[in-house]
């Protein structure tokens, strides 16, 4: 498996995209970076290119973006726009295209929990139309976008991985598929077994310590091994993201790392 960082979440600068920390983790040894699509679509092109070729220069691959939709960009509710957010996604999966991904995760709480009194079966509606729409733009680049059940503390929609893979199987569409995600698996107390019966629609993971959301390292109390069984046995062999926050990353992401290499 690769091991990959989602660096938004040790950004210090005003981008909140975390670039300042990819030579970091590419002198550690990860394979990739993840970076924040949303957070991408507010720079210029000029300031775009410009990460881009820093990145580059680095010589570490960006093979995965999160956060797809900004808050402000409404995918439930009676403000949905869905010729807006398809002009918007296409635009977003351009740049992602130009930075080289192959998974975009759609989790974007922001924009996709359900507003208050809206009715839970229009927006699975809603949902279900856009990822449709969404299979048309990605498909032709080899782009996947991977479904993100969060947790009830953060979300009212899609809050494990059995809604999760319910929603991939609807859709239907080979580049619509489902992640998994160590931290909220464990916030809702969700059985890793659900990765099994996922098979091959899971595409994607993210990983972090429950408690904190930190980086894993041994001794945490975290199941990891049983985790990484789970992924085996379906024959999964992609991408693991860690993301998580740190008080020094450094440290943190070296000793991760090599955890996370025994295990996978």
């Amino acid at each position: 498996m690769k091991i990959g960082c989602c660096i938004s979440m040790l950004a210090s600068t005003d981008t909140k995209i975390g670039d300042e920390n990819a030579r970091l983790f590419s002198d550690l040894g990860y394979d990739y970076l993840e970076l924040p699509l949303a957070q991408i679509m507010a720079l210029t092109d000029k300031d775009f290119t410009q990460i881009l070729e820093t990145i580059r220069d680095i010589g570490i691959p960006i093979e995965a973006c999160n956060n797809f939709f900004p808050a402000s960009q409404r995918i439930t509710g009676d403000d949905v726009d869905l010729d807006k957010t398809l002009e918007y996604a296409g635009h977003a999966i351009d740049r992602a295209a130009k930075m080289g991904v192959k998974i975009i995760v759609l989790g974007s709480s922001g924009a996709k929990n359900i507003p208050e009194g809206f009715p839970y079966d229009r927006a699975k509606e809603q949902l279900i139309t856009l990822l449709q729409g969404l299979q048309t733009i990605i498909a032709p680049l080899g782009i996947t976008v991977v479904l993100e059940p969060l947790n009830k503390k953060e979300s009212n929609f899609i809050v494990n991985a059995s809604e999760g893979l319910a929603f991939a199987e609807e859709v239907n569409c080979n580049n619509i598929r489902l992640l998994v995600d160590y931290y909220h698996m464990r916030m809702e107390d969700e059985s890793f077994k659900i990765i099994e019966i996922a098979g091959n629609n899971l595409q994607h993971v993210h990983i972090a310590a429950k408690n904190g959301r930190v980086f894993p390292k041994n001794g945490d109390g975290e199941d990891y091994a049983a985790f990484f069984t789970a992924l085996k046995a379906i024959g999964y062999n992609a991408r693991v993201s860690v993301e998580a926050n740190s008080c020094d990353i450094s440290s943190d992401a070296a000793a991760a790392l090599d955890l996370l290499r025994k295990y996978s």
